[in-house]
């Protein structure tokens, strides 16, 4: 085959692609020409310079719409370092022949530990005491508790907390909060009722869940159904001193309504590591509530996480351009364009 180009596109300046780099050369008789694209350009300059690329590997956070896949004129596959495909135009790269892949597997356990992790500090206020103690409130209190406290603790056991979605992170939440004692109930409308009490959770609507969660952790993709999903009227049905985690993507959480509903007092607090839009502005109100947790997008990260998405991103691209099957096609229309031959053994 002729020598192929790829393109890698990232927002972050961290990415040196010496991994990249060396990962390819030890697929024998591959020669490659990789080029990283400017990482200060917008999608329509990293466009252009990938015009004549026959791979195009991109963040998450790149923006592939139609108007950029018209600009590929070489490209077999778009190769996304993440497992969302909200910002890429599948079907605009399925009418050009262009394969997209991803990796659904990546930082399952990051997240689900994260998502773990803000459920119990909202749980037994952490964040609140930390921040508290540092202003004197021990001193002040001392050792009277209920005085320090901004509001109530309840007993993991004896609380409901409520997955919305409950695909592979839903199910890994569901399983590190087992043996917490906590009721777990779930919503996911393309999951049997059957196949979540597997997964360790009593189905209900998703009224149900959010009139009956003590927490409500959102752990369901961005789509047109679910954007906005938890706006005013959502959170209003929430229980009074109900809390919030979003560890799955911002937009389907209505912000301001949030806000309002954090501010009033009416929600009790919430952990968010997605926000619309990212970066927070430094004006955003959620900097000034003394209940709100934050992390910067950071929940899929570890050093093994973010080692596995970058060389199954880059081998699945490789097995496109060798004419084979990659692990996952997120637009599987594409196969009426394409040929590829079966996937390559594993192990």
């Amino acid at each position: 085959m002729t020598r192929p180009k790829f393109v890698l596109a990232s927002t972050s300046d961290r990415y040196d692609f010496e991994w990249e780099r060396a990962w390819l050369a030890e697929i024998p008789d591959f020669e490659f020409d990789l080029r990283p694209a400017p990482t200060a350009g917008s999608i329509d300059t990293i466009a252009e310079y990938a015009r004549d690329a026959d791979a195009l590997l991109v963040s998450s956070r790149e923006v592939i719409d139609r108007v950029a896949i018209a600009k590929l004129e070489r490209c077999k596959v778009i190769a996304r370092y993440a497992v969302g495909l909200d910002h890429i135009d599948l079907d605009a790269a399925a009418e050009s022949g262009i394969v997209v892949t991803h990796y659904p597997m990546y930082c399952t356990r990051e997240v689900a530990d994260h998502a773990l992790a803000f459920i119990l500090a909202l749980n037994r206020r952490i964040v609140e005491l930390d921040r508290d103690l540092r202003s004197g409130a021990w001193v002040t209190h001392a050792h009277q508790t209920r005085r320090i406290l901004r509001g109530p603790v309840l007993p993991l056991r004896e609380s409901t907390v409520g997955l919305l979605g409950i695909g592979r992170i839903g199910t890994e939440v569901a399983a590190r909060l087992a043996p917490f004692g906590a009721r777990i109930i779930a919503h996911d409308p393309h999951v049997t009722d059957d196949e979540i009490r597997r997964r360790e959770a009593e189905p209900v609507s998703f009224t149900e869940l959010l009139e009956a969660s003590d927490i409500v952790t959102v752990h369901c993709p961005l789509t047109p159904e679910t954007r906005g999903m938890i706006d005013a009227a959502a959170l209003a049905r929430m229980k009074t001193g109900a809390m919030l985690v979003n560890t799955a993507r911002g937009p389907i959480v209505v912000m301001d309504s949030l806000v309002d509903a954090l501010d009033s007092g009416r929600l009790g607090g919430a952990a968010l590591d997605v926000v619309d839009p990212e970066p927070l502005p430094l004006e955003s109100r959620l900097y000034t509530l003394p209940n709100v947790i934050l992390s910067p997008h950071s929940a899929y990260y570890s050093e093994r996480s973010v080692e596995i998405i970058r060389r199954e991103t880059l081998l699945a691209a490789v097995d496109v351009l060798m004419g084979r099957m990659p692990p996952v096609v997120a637009n599987p229309a594409v196969l009426d364009r394409v040929s590829l031959a079966p996937p390559r053994s594993v192990g």
